[in-house]
């Protein structure tokens, strides 16, 4: 039997070129300990990471490389190739260590699905734990929610990480299994092509039978004004070199609830509204503020999910940043608006039951040299579309969870950049604290740090608005923001 690759995961692997490779890296920041070496990280992730099945596997192509390639387990599995180890720059701080971290995320990727690091010299005597997944592996964040349970526990004592049981593998498939599995492969794809025709065709019909007759639906309440109009071309949507650069923070969760309780919403607004004070800030220092909000791609909760809560997304959407306004109060207004009305969108076409063609359904049915000859001619012509950033969503640990014995005190996930799109910010949650990665091209969008440790910043400027104004009446406090770049401290401690 053939374990195929989700078709997802298949079209970020098979879409990738030189300047758009898709590694996730995943970071745990531990705690200075006396028991800690790199001989000691090396062993935790040779015993834990091959518990899991994919993590001990390579991929297998088809034959005539015809549909997406599936799992095979390599026998006599060693990871010891795998798993190196490096220092970071003196004195150590969260600029250095983001520099050690940018270049791990654009080194080569051999043969391997996954590379581990362990890595010292960090301030204060901390070490850290990177690794390295291959979009086969970090699909949708797959590759990080079933690392970290393998690499962290809740205590100290247990510091082999033997919480999880070891995954079974049915192994590599046959040769027989491999043709059954292309044909399979291939009337399925001929199926859903079908379907996907008919859906475009019958949503042309309906959508032309409407205007004919003068019953079409009525257009959702427009949004604020400052939502809508064109989306403007920005240094985040210049093509995208080789090089990277990585920016972290973290967050207090309870100062976004603070906000949230403050104003209402939700908690991811006001997370949003940080994002986009900054990014503000960092277009007025660097570059220049355009007159459209930016857009942006998100994963969307529930509709009826709990409002102070973030996590579990169920869909992925677009929103715009209002970086042209700068009152905080109206930017949240904003922000609210937006997402109620995609809210309202879903759940009129929920109730309606339209058909929503979906990315997945769409790249099961595009073969990888497709794929990768598509993803090649649209780099060269500039024809990917536009997006100016992502934010993505990764559950971490609970705290206190510990590394080979000592207590973690930061856990990152950096998600790679696409073209057309040359901004990403992900959240890993852990316990009370949102860690906060941002990645960028670095010949395009100057100091990332600026806009990482700014939208910190932002979230104490939300907090300072919700005191001086709960119902959003009174002066405007995002001026504050504007000495941010002279209170930047590059040698802090992680």
């Amino acid at each position: 039997m053939a374990t195929r690759l989700p078709a997802t995961a298949a079209a970020l692997l098979n879409t990738q070129t030189s300047t758009t490779r898709a590694p996730t890296v995943a970071v745990a920041v531990i705690e200075a300990s006396g028991q800690l070496s790199h001989e000691r990280l090396h062993r935790l992730v040779a015993s834990s990471l091959p518990g899991s099945a994919r993590f001990r596997s390579r991929l297998a192509g088809k034959p005539f490389g015809m549909g997406q390639p599936v799992w095979a387990e390599i026998d006599d599995y060693d990871p010891t190739p795998q798993i190196h180890s490096t220092t970071v720059g003196a004195p150590g701080g969260r600029s250095e260590f983001a520099d050690l971290i940018g270049r791990l995320t654009t080194g080569p990727q051999d043969r391997h699905l996954w590379e581990a690091w362990s890595i010292d010299g960090l301030a204060g005597g901390r070490w850290a734990l990177a690794v390295k997944m291959s979009p086969a592996l970090s699909d949708a964040g797959a590759g990080s929610a079933s690392l970290w349970p393998r690499l962290l526990t809740n205590g100290g004592r247990d510091d082999l990480a033997k919480n999880l049981p070891p995954q079974s593998s049915p192994g590599a498939p046959s040769l027989g299994a491999l043709l059954i599995d292309t044909v399979s492969e291939l009337i399925e794809n001929n199926v859903t092509g079908a379907w996907l025709l008919a859906e475009a065709v019958a949503g042309a019909l309906r959508a032309a039978r409407g205007r004919l007759r003068g019953t079409g639906e009525p257009e959702p309440i427009s949004p604020a004004a400052s939502m809508s109009g064109p989306v403007p071309h920005t240094v985040f949507n210049a093509p995208l070199t080789r090089r990277r650069a990585v920016g972290f923070a973290s967050i207090p969760l309870s100062d976004l609830q603070k906000v949230n309780n403050a104003f209402g919403g939700s908690i991811t607004n006001v997370f949003l509204a940080a994002c986009t004070l900054s990014l503000r800030a960092w277009l007025q220092r660097h570059a220049t503020v355009p007159d459209e909000p930016l857009l942006i791609q998100m994963p969307l909760a529930s509709p009826d999910a709990d409002p102070t809560a973030m996590g579990n997304p169920l869909t992925v959407g677009r929103l715009r940043l209002p970086v042209q306004l700068d009152d905080p109060v109206l930017v949240l207004t904003n922000l609210h608006t937006a997402t109620d009305r995609l809210n309202t969108t879903r759940e009129r076409d929920i109730e309606k039951r339209y058909v929503t063609v979906d990315f997945e359904s769409i790249a099961a049915v595009i073969p990888p040299f497709a794929a990768r000859a598509a993803s090649q001619l649209y780099t060269r012509l500039g024809l990917a579309p536009i997006c100016h950033g992502s934010v993505s969503y990764h559950a971490g640990k609970p705290v206190p969870a510990y590394c080979a014995g000592a207590m973690v005190v930061g856990m990152h996930t950096v998600a790679p950049l696409q073209a057309g799109c040359g901004l990403t910010i992900a959240l890993t949650s852990r316990g009370d604290v949102l860690d906060l990665s941002l990645c960028v091209c670095p010949d395009n969008v100057p100091a990332v740090e600026d806009i990482a440790s700014g939208i910190a910043e932002s979230v104490d400027v939300l907090v300072a608005a919700a005191r001086e104004s709960p119902r959003g009446h009174g002066r405007s406090v995002v001026t504050t923001l504007t000495s941010h770049g002279t209170r930047r401290s590059h040698g802090r401690r992680y």
